[in-house]
């Protein structure tokens, strides 16, 4: 029976939950109808019924003016995903951008994504910092185009918020275990249920594990990751949540190839390693954080959430610091270096939101203030600091690996930075009619950075202030229209500020980028709500750039300018019974309308006009073939290149390329459920990065297999 028929009948029984209805009889005789029991399951698919990311509490897609993609839970167990690159690389018009093995970049209209932690955004960045795996997360949702109302300083491509799991009131249990192609094995558990017998207290716990090789010779990855959350019901109106999770993640790293010295690709096998035996990785992350939620008698929720994330990094390597010589097969100079950061990130929102009634129509409004601060600190050796020059290896054969010595390093710079921006935000939703809503918003921010050189940096600085704002406004306004129960159509405009640290020539610092957004779209659902469609404009220029004063050497003018444009489809959810699809593309275009000598070439070379995303999953019916599914999966780019070329050095292309993946499942019980992934099914060529002629120029992984055992209770 489905769920909402279930309830019906729940209430014409006046039975719910096991209370009884009574009704008064003559003589004071009562009659007792009969205990009704209930027994439902939420739906689980591809398609969220809502998303936090763009006002605080849940809204449909449908009820927000821009762009939002959500990644459930049951997607990332179907396609059976570990990491955030998994997840990024899934989800429309977002590109995945490799650094090394750990970690990557992500990217959206033209910039980099920013980050939120369950709502909380974060002044830590979202590129080029190892995040959580997936075992820690219920879903991820993306918000395309600026969200500055609620985020704070940032790029105009968008935020991710990372959804933690959380408690459940009854006990449930699940179970991973696989193994595949590169010794790539994997354990999984994830626990939770009531504490108490009121179940007023409820916990979960997450554990994971990776030992794994890759392709690439000589690399190795292995990684833990333990969470924990507790529920408290303080009053029947208030809630309290606490969390702790911490991530250690060894590995002997791996940051792509070379090319030849003229610019051309390296003629070796996908599993080259350039790099020394002694290369390695390390991170370890550790987040704690507490929320706070109180709803009114009024329908308005007050929540106060507070987190903190600390993170190490250490690394030392070495690595090419030119293109190989085809004649001689050999690089002029080899760089080793070692570095040991630390890194912090503090966030805080207080905020409410709730209905209210004007001119007889009910209205919402959000409220609400947030501080974020992100510290970096690091101390090692760089082969270009003074007295570091016994780091450079001169004309190094390319091997694999390469005869490069381990070096016994003495630590010679030391960096200490800090960022921290506050900000008040509102958003008003107005139901002007009963099909027109219009949406405000507006943010005032305060913005400091400021840095120094440390031990042992053989002359430490005073800290020095630089990129600061104070009092910036940041604008957001939009429109949603019902034409029907099918069909929404929305325009918004969005903005957003970048401090920025140039000086010109009056020694002034130059004003914040600001960013505009000008998006319209429309929005429908199909089947009872199963199948939802999005179709998404945009249009952004990026504005008061930095940009070289030529009358005034060394100095800037806030001229700048970039354009970002195209426009995006999604289609996510349950067209037919047994099949489960989430599917987007992307056109993107971008070019500097003013950059001196880059003016009328593309922002980022990196950036293909065309990103395609496709996943299906169907169920095969039990008279055809009971248990099994099929999953058919294919991401695919247009050509994209990095750099431009030069009478000396070609720019690095790639042509458009489509990567293909296959999955058998099979559930041999109610309990117990069994895939086998082939992805990369045509083995086919590409690159997940095209870098400069020294590194980062990286292979995506040829076929390879995954098998997976799945069990729940």
């Amino acid at each position: 029976m489905h769920q909402s028929a279930r309830l019906a009948s729940v209430l014409v029984a006046l039975g719910a939950t096991g209370v009884h209805a009574e009704t008064p009889e003559p003589g004071n005789i009562t009659k007792t109808l009969p205990e009704v029991l209930v027994s439902a399951e939420a739906e689980h698919g591809y398609k969220a019924d809502k998303a936090t990311v763009a006002g605080k509490l849940p809204q449909s897609s449908r009820e927000i003016p821009n762009s939002v993609s959500v990644l459930t839970r049951a997607q990332m167990d179907d396609q059976n995903m570990v990491t955030t690159w998994d997840a990024l690389s899934q989800i429309t018009g977002v590109q995945a951008i490799s650094n090394d093995i750990t970690q990557g970049q992500y990217h959206a209209r033209g910039g980099a994504l920013e980050m939120q932690n369950d709502g909380l955004p974060s002044a830590m960045p979202l590129s080029g910092y190892q995040q959580f795996d997936l075992a820690l997360y219920e879903r991820i949702e993306v918000q395309r185009g600026p969200a500055g109302v609620l985020q704070g300083s940032g790029s105009f491509s968008g935020t991710v918020n990372f959804v933690r799991k959380r408690p459940k009131n009854v006990f449930a249990a699940t179970g991973l275990l696989s193994t595949g192609t590169w010794n790539n094995n994997r354990l999984e558990a994830d626990i939770t249920g009531p504490l108490n017998a009121a179940g007023s207290m409820r916990g979960r716990a997450v554990v994971s594990y990776i030992d794994r090789d890759f392709v690439f010779n000589r690399v190795h990855d292995r990684k833990w990751l333990a969470y924990g959350t507790l529920d408290f019901d303080l009053t029947s109106r208030t809630q309290a949540n606490l969390f702790a999770s911490y991530q250690k993640n060894d590995s002997t790293g791996f940051s792509g190839l070379p090319t030849y010295t003229n610019g051309s690709f390296l003629s070796v096998p996908r599993s080259f390693n350039p790099y020394p035996d002694w290369n390695r990785l390390n991170w370890e992350t550790t987040e704690v954080g507490a929320e706070l939620r109180h709803a009114f008698d009024n329908d308005w929720t007050a929540m106060l959430k507070i987190g903190r994330r600390d993170q190490g990094f250490f690394f030392k390597d070495g690595y090419a610091t030119d293109g190989v010589n085809p004649a001689t097969m050999t690089i002029s100079n080899y760089a080793r270096r070692e570095f040991d950061y630390d890194y912090s990130n503090n966030s805080a929102d207080l905020f409410a939101s709730g209905p209210f009634e004007v001119l007889g129509r009910r209205h919402t409004m959000l409220v609400g203030a947030n501080y974020s601060s992100f510290r970096s600190t690091g101390r090692g050796a760089n082969p270009n600091s003074p007295l570091s020059g016994y780091l450079n290896v001169p004309n190094v054969v390319l091997g694999d690996p390469p005869a490069v010595a381990e070096p016994d390093v003495v630590y010679r710079t030391g960096s200490d930075s800090i960022t921290t921006q506050q900000g008040v935000y509102g958003k008003l939703t107005l139901n002007l009619t009963d099909s027109l809503k219009a949406v405000l918003g507006g943010r005032l921010s305060n913005y400091r950075y400021k840095s120094r050189t440390i031990e042992p940096n053989p002359a430490p600085t005073e800290w020095s202030h630089g990129a600061r704002s104070t009092g910036e406004f940041t604008p957001y306004a939009g429109i949603v229209y019902d034409v029907n129960k099918l069909l929404t159509l929305y325009a918004s405009y969005a903005d957003i500020f970048v401090p920025q640290t140039q000086r010109r020539a009056d020694q002034t610092t130059l004003d914040p980028r600001v960013g505009k957004q000008y998006e319209i779209g429309g929005k429908t659902e199909f089947l009872d709500g199963k199948l939802a469609a999005t179709l998404a404009l945009f249009k952004i220029n990026d504005t008061n750039r930095a940009l070289s004063d030529l009358a005034n050497p060394g100095y800037f003018t806030a001229a700048g300018e970039l354009e970002s444009k195209g426009w995006e489809v999604e289609v996510v959810g349950r067209p037919l019974r047994r099949l489960e699809l989430s599917a987007g593309y992307t056109y993107l275009s971008t070019k500097w309308l003013n950059n001196g000598a880059s003016t009328g070439a593309p922002v980022s070379f990196w950036y293909p006009k065309d990103l395609y995303k496709l996943w299906a999953k169907y169920r095969l019916p039990d008279e055809m073939l009971k248990g099994f599914s099929i999953g058919v999966g294919v991401n695919g780019a247009s050509q994209s290149a990095s750099g431009t070329s030069s009478a000396t050095v070609a720019a690095r292309t790639q042509n458009s390329y489509a990567v293909v993946k296959l999955q058998i499942g099979y559930e041999i019980s109610r309990n117990y459920a069994l895939t086998l992934d082939v992805n990369n099914v045509l083995d086919s060529t590409y690159y997940t990065r095209l870098g400069g002629t020294n590194t980062y120029n990286t292979y995506g992984d040829p076929r390879n297999y995954v098998l997976t055992l799945r069990a729940s209770f």
